[in-house]
């Protein structure tokens, strides 16, 4: 049907489906600027002004819009049309967003930028808290808000005049002087960013393009006995089925990371088994992403449901069901798909039960970690193509261009040199795009089709189908003398892999060997600590986990500084010196750098510089800790910390 917008100031005519949405209208018309970010509106990224209102493009219809004003962030500043030019005005609003460093992904800048103005257009001289709220419809993964909302503040008194006191910067003294280091630079692409220029993945346009879908599992485990893609097949506009009957059968990991991969082979792009809700079952390519969803649900699937492991320490247990029964496995790390092992950790420094037995007091404690998604804002969204040399061109957001085009190569059946790998600006990543995820899914079907292919993920597969932080159960145990001084420190832990182990070794070892070297201890404990750091890193039929920000250090630091927490509390130390004293520093040997290494061989290291204390210092200075822990009445009021 023709519908008529009002877009920017001007009146055009528009072909829309009854079910298209606004966002889907837009972005045909080359307004990239408004980003999907989900379905239902909770991330805000959409964000437009209706009549001058915030509202979500993606919640509303195309018909819907029709008789009213719409405006993107290309009506701001001095754009006559659509279109930018390099010289092009800047509004007060992306001035301010760009001076103060406001804007980092970038992915939703235009969307905080319009709620803004949309603000600023009805309260001139609005206060930080009217600021925050008025924001907090667009999902922020960067800074807090702080910078978002400092910028609002700095363009709201431009805008009424007022003289701008200078930025705030917080640039650390350098002691030559360089042409660049210790001066303040504005981000390269930010003026870009700030006016809504495709600059992700999903703004790149090309002709002649289809739309993946995958159908996903129901079963948390179950065995394919049979499929049936007839259908599918069958229905106009659809243009691929693949299934594991139609690509090679080759083993990889999806873990981004240098070669040889550290951690088990243990992945096909479509397996003839399926490991958890969500999992792969077959990818369809078809003229429109309505069209590929109807196929996915016209094949026809035959299960074997296996029993399902959701309990790391029942996945351990002698008899539980294996996951991994592939013949073609690759072991890696004292992996054993025969006992759901994806990886084993075993680290002993020092005498640990001889520093126990010279401790006064032993303290034990648990402490679990829960699975915890990564959520940028910006889903896992891959274009691929062939290009005029007949390269395979994967234009993809990730945090890792160069493991992908290694790691596709043998999945694909191409040489290297075929795989050209573009990565624009990524729209949020923390971790979750350190993963080879969706590449494969849009790479097979081009080579089926012969034509571009585009997988974006649903909010729903990135939480059910994504990566995320590995859920963890830690034992810990510390012996402590009654001056403070730590004689010994054990972590064991279990590790939920999920159903692959991607990441599974390197995440977990960093959450032993990254935290424990903190606190070696004191006295002659000092020079020749005793720690013991165990790990299992196990299958089960959840989500698969992977790489999230920290990559496995938070929850070695959030346990130990738990337990360490009562400890000093029951032993009646101030628990910031407690830390202290055992604390490692500089010039002091690093406790694992003999036991554990990364892609080459341990060696002896010496730790140059820590920060900790002056952490500490600035911390306490902004908490009011001395004055607060010199309060008996405000010390006893402290909660257990377990």
């Amino acid at each position: 049907m023709n519908i008529t917008l009002k877009i920017n100031h001007k009146t055009q005519s528009v072909t829309a489906l009854p079910g298209d949405t606004l966002l889907a209208t837009l972005r045909s018309l080359g307004i990239h600027s408004v980003r999907f970010g989900d379905e239902h509106g909770y991330s805000g990224s959409d964000t437009i002004l209706l009549d001058g209102k915030p509202v979500n493009a993606g919640m509303i219809l195309t018909a819907q819009a029709e008789g009213h004003e719409i405006l993107t962030i290309e009506s701001l500043g001095e754009h006559p049309e659509q279109g930018w030019k390099k010289t092009a005005g800047l509004h007060p609003l992306q001035e301010a967003f760009i001076e103060t460093g406001a804007i980092q992904g970038g992915y939703y800048t235009p969307a905080q930028i319009l709620t803004a103005k949309a603000l600023l257009d009805v309260n001139p001289a609005p206060d930080v808290d009217t600021v925050r709220a008025a924001m907090s419809g667009v999902l922020s993964r960067a800074t807090g808000y702080v910078k978002p909302v400092e910028a609002v503040m700095r363009a709201a008194a431009k805008m009424r005049g007022e003289n701008l006191p200078p930025l705030k910067t917080n640039i650390v003294e350098v002691e030559k002087d360089y042409k660049t280091v210790g001066k303040p630079e504005i981000k390269v692409d930010a003026v870009k960013l700030a006016q809504g220029k495709p600059a992700f993945t999903a703004d790149f346009e090309i002709r002649d393009l289809l739309h993946a879908k995958v159908l996903k599992s129901p079963h948390a485990h179950a065995r394919i006995k049979s499929i049936d893609a007839s259908k599918a097949r069958e229905i106009p506009g659809v243009v691929a089925v693949l299934t594991h009957e139609d690509i090679p059968r080759v083993v990889w990991s999806t873990a981004g990371q240098s070669d040889p991969i550290p951690g088990p082979l243990d992945t096909f792009s479509l397996d003839t088994k399926v490991r958890f809700v969500g999992d792969r079952v077959a990818f369809v390519a078809a003229e429109t992403p309505e069209i590929a969803e109807q196929a996915t649900h016209a094949i026809e699937v035959e299960y074997e449901v296996l029993p399902v492991l959701l309990d790391i320490e029942e996945s351990m247990k002698p008899g539980a069901p294996i996951l991994h029964d592939e013949s073609e496995y690759v072991n890696f790390a004292d992996s054993d798909a025969s006992k759901n092992l994806a990886a084993k950790i075993r680290i002993d420094i020092g005498d640990v039960e001889k520093g126990f037995s010279e401790a006064d007091e032993v303290f034990e404690g648990v402490y679990e970690v829960p699975k915890v998604q990564q959520a940028h804002i910006e889903p896992h969204v891959c274009i691929t193509y062939w290009d005029e040399d007949d390269r395979l061109v994967v234009r993809t957001s990730t945090q890792v261009p160069f493991h992908v085009r290694r790691m596709l190569a043998p999945v694909l059946g191409l040489p290297v040199k075929r795989i050209r790998v573009v990565k624009p600006r990524v729209g949020g990543g923390f971790g979750g795009k350190q993963e080879v995820q969706i590449e494969d899914i849009a790479a097979h079907l081009t080579i089926a089709t012969g034509r571009p292919v585009m997988h974006e993920a649903s909010r729903e597969e990135e939480f059910i189908a994504s990566r995320s932080r590995h859920p963890m159960k830690i034992w810990m145990k510390t012996g402590v003398l009654k001056d403070g001084t730590i004689t010994a420190n054990e972590m064991k832990i279990l590790s939920d892999a999920g159903a692959n182990g991607a990441h599974a070794l390197t995440v977990t070892g960093n959450t032993g060997h990254k935290s424990l070297a903190l606190y070696p201890g004191d006295g002659k404990y000092r020079e020749n600590p005793n720690i013991r750091f165990y790990a299992d890193i196990v299958y089960t039929n959840r989500p698969p986990s992977g790489a999230y920000r920290g990559y496995g250090v938070p929850q070695g630091y959030w346990a130990l500084d738990r337990h360490l927490e009562k400890i000093a509390r029951k032993m009646g130390f101030d628990p910031l010196q407690f830390r202290l004293k055992n604390a490692i520093r500089p010039g002091e040997f690093h406790p694992f750098s003999t036991a554990w290494n990364e892609g080459r061989e341990p060696r002896p290291e010496i730790i140059h510089t820590v920060g900790l204390e002056k952490c500490v210092e600035e911390g306490k200075k902004t908490i009011g800790w001395n004055e607060k822990y010199n309060n008996e009445e405000w010390r006893n009021s402290l909660n257990d910390p377990a």
